[in-house]
């Protein structure tokens, strides 16, 4: 990973959330708050919202809770290569019966 992040100007990395009645990052069908959830890259910096290392999110649905899977696409770009990939997900402290999610982690590329 060192010869990578050494070796290249630059880095992105795609992680996706698939929810079930579980708001992941924009507000909930109600109107409420955010949800915290953030990342941890690979030099411990954490990407969140509101940050300079805020994600961009490619696709919103987890908002909606309708009793089907949705899901969440996040992108990740970083100039220092040392940020990416991302190592941890923060999320939830708490579920409530019915909700669900699992995180899967897309490509990571070096440029």
């Amino acid at each position: 990973m060192n010869f990578l992040h050494l070796l290249s100007s630059e880095a992105t990395h795609s992680i996706t959330v698939h929810c079930l009645n579980t708001p992941v990052w924009g507000l909930n069908e109600a109107g409420g708050q955010k949800t915290p959830i953030s990342f941890k890259g690979w030099n411990g910096q954490m990407f969140k919202a509101n940050t300079r290392l805020e994600p961009k999110v490619l696709m919103d649905e987890c908002m909606i809770q309708d009793g089907s899977w949705h899901k969440t696409q996040f992108s990740f770009h970083a100039q220092d290569t040392c940020q990416l990939p991302v190592v941890q997900v923060h999320m939830f402290s708490h579920l409530k019966p019915g909700q669900q999610h699992f995180v899967e982690s897309g490509a990571v590329c070096f440029l």
